[in-house]
């Protein structure tokens, strides 16, 4: 705890990531990521396996754009430091852990934004939600898009604060979490280069026996096409979220999101 309070403060972040909760958020995903460390090292691995993937084949290898960073562990950072001209880092906030593998990369750029839209909407500033991968669309040289885990994420936050606050948020977008995760997925989609996906889809809760309890969609009901890999996450094993509770998290790696959707929609006109 007192590990988890020192780098609260101590990480450089906005007050607007404070205010929202997304700082305390990463905080507690380090901690967790620390803590089963040993139960993700296979995602972890099917995840890296996945942008290497993606890597191969592409004709140029200027800029690669990462979407969630967040602590660099889902994806091979040193190949795409080595490979690419340019890395462009986007989190909300970066904590210290990825600061100190970026140092010294001069081809590597942390930016700090919150790629739902929802933060000004969330504190009053607007009354819609923005479309903050619309500065980056403009870039031709960007040849790798990955979005990193973030897709069954980014929906979580916005929508809770807005169920506990209430206010215009939850009153105009009744299915935000929704929302958040079409449109992220559809500004994936209008990117011209590669796009490497990475994402889970639906979280399975089982009880010390191993019978299945509860599950969920993760995705808010956002259909994808079919991925090029499927594996089982060890999210929490045994005592990590209760003593008779282990989640396990359903992930999937899309090596070129626009290449499925294409076969998707060809076996639709079939």
């Amino acid at each position: 705890m007192l590990a988890e309070v020192l780098t609260w403060l101590s990480t450089p972040a906005s007050r607007d990531a404070r205010r929202t909760g997304h700082l305390t958020a990463a905080v507690s995903l380090w901690s967790r990521a620390f803590r089963c460390r040993g139960a993700w090292a296979a995602h972890e691995a099917a995840c890296h396996g996945v942008v290497e993937q993606a890597i191969e084949g592409l004709k140029q290898t200027r800029t690669c754009l990462v979407l969630g960073s967040g602590l660099l562990r889902d994806v091979p950072f040193e190949r795409l430091a080595a490979t690419f001209e340019r890395v462009i880092l986007v989190d909300v906030v970066h904590l210290w852990p990825a600061r100190l593998k970026v140092r010294g990369r001069a081809n590597v750029t942390l930016v700090e934004m919150d790629v739902t839209g929802t933060t000004d909407l969330l504190l009053g500033r607007a009354t819609g939600i923005a479309d903050p991968l619309a500065r980056f669309r403009g870039d031709a040289t960007i040849d790798l898009v990955i979005s990193a885990n973030c897709l069954s994420q980014i929906a979580l936050l916005p929508t809770e604060r807005t169920a506990r606050r209430g206010g215009l948020a939850r009153s105009r977008f009744p299915d935000l979490g929704r929302r958040i995760v079409a449109g992220h997925v559809e500004a994936l989609m209008r990117f011209s280069g590669r796009v490497c996906l990475l994402s889970d889809s639906v979280s399975i809760e089982f009880d010390g026996s191993g019978a299945e309890i509860e599950r969920h969609d993760l995705l808010e009901g956002v259909v994808l096409p079919p991925a090029d890999a499927d594996w089982d996450w060890e999210l929490a094993p045994l005592g990590e979220a209760g003593r008779d509770r282990r989640i396990v998290h359903r992930a999937h790696g899309w090596v070129d999101l626009h290449r499925s959707a294409a076969q998707r929609r060809g076996v639709a006109r079939t």
